[in-house]
C-alpha cells in the first residue's frame, strides 16, 4: 500500500504517486493560479476551476465571514473536458476552449437571475491533462466542500427547454435561467444547505487523510 509522507515523519518512504501526495500539489497549483473576474478573457486548455462569492445575498453570511473577502473558499468547483475526452487518453494539449467555455456558461447563468451581481464574482482555473482533470476535481470538492455543487448549478439543459419536472435548489433560491423549471418552494432548503455546506467548511475533516491534505493546501491561501 502507498504511504503518505506526513511532515516530521521520517520512518514513511514518500511516494509522489499517491493519490494524496497528487491531490496535494493539484490543490496548491491551483490556489496560487492568478484571480481572474468572471469570465476571464478567453484562453485554451482543459481542467478545473473555481469560483468564489463574496456579494450581500443573504443566504451567504456565513461564507463571507469565513472568507473575509480573500477568494479563498469557492462556492463552486467544476471540471471542462476536451470534446471527445471519453474516446481515449489524448497526451496533447487541447486547442479548445475548453474551461472558458464552462465559465462563460455559468457567468450567463448568473446574469440572468436578479439576484447575484456578476460583479461579486471571482474565479481560478487550472489547465491540466486529461489524465488529472477528473482526480484534481474530486479532491477539491472533498476538501472545499462548495456550497453550489449538488445544487444544480452546473447542469446543462439538454434538447429544447426543460421547464417543467422538480426545481433544483440553485434556481429555487436564484430564479431566472432560461429552459429551466420555474417555482419558489425550495428557497429554505437551499438556504439551509449552503448554511450547512460553510458550517462543514467551518470544521476539521473527521477523515486523518483529509484533514492532512486540507492543512497543506491551507497553507498556501
Amino acid at each position: 500500500m502507498n504511504r503518505v509522507h506526513r511532515p516530521g515523519d521520517d520512518t514513511q518512504t514518500f511516494d509522489p504517486l499517491a493519490v494524496e501526495n497528487i491531490g496535494v500539489i493539484l490543490g496548491i497549483e491551483l490556489v496560487q493560479q492568478p484571480l481572474h473576474r468572471l469570465p476571464p478573457e478567453p484562453f485554451e486548455g482543459a481542467g478545473v476551476y473555481v469560483l468564489y462569492y463574496s456579494g450581500p445575498e443573504v443566504a451567504y453570511a456565513g461564507l463571507r465571514d469565513l472568507d473575509q473577502a480573500r477568494w479563498q473558499y469557492p462556492v463552486y468547483i467544476g471540471k471542462a473536458l476536451r470534446r471527445n475526452a471519453k474516446q481515449g487518453f489524448n497526451p496533447k494539449p487541447t486547442t479548445e476552449k475548453a474551461i472558458h467555455g464552462r465559465l462563460s456558461e455559468h457567468a450567463a447563468s448568473i446574469r440572468a437571475t436578479s439576484s447575484l451581481d456578476i460583479a461579486d464574482f471571482r474565479c481560478r482555473y487550472l489547465v491540466l491533462n486529461d489524465a488529472y482533470i477528473g482526480l484534481a476535481e474530486s479532491v477539491l470538492i472533498t476538501l472545499f466542500r462548495p456550497a453550489w455543487n449538488g445544487m444544480g448549478f452546473g447542469s446543462k439543459v439538454v434538447g429544447k427547454n426543460r421547464t417543467t419536472g422538480t426545481v433544483s435548489l440553485w434556481d429555487s433560491l436564484h430564479p431566472g435561467r432560461g429552459g429551466r423549471p420555474a417555482g419558489d418552494g425550495r428557497q429554505a432548503e437551499a438556504a439551509d444547505r449552503i448554511t450547512d455546506s460553510v458550517r462543514q467548511l467551518g470544521e476539521e475533516p473527521t477523515d486523518p487523510r483529509t484533514r492532512w491534505m486540507l492543512e497543506r493546501i491551507r497553507r498556501f491561501l
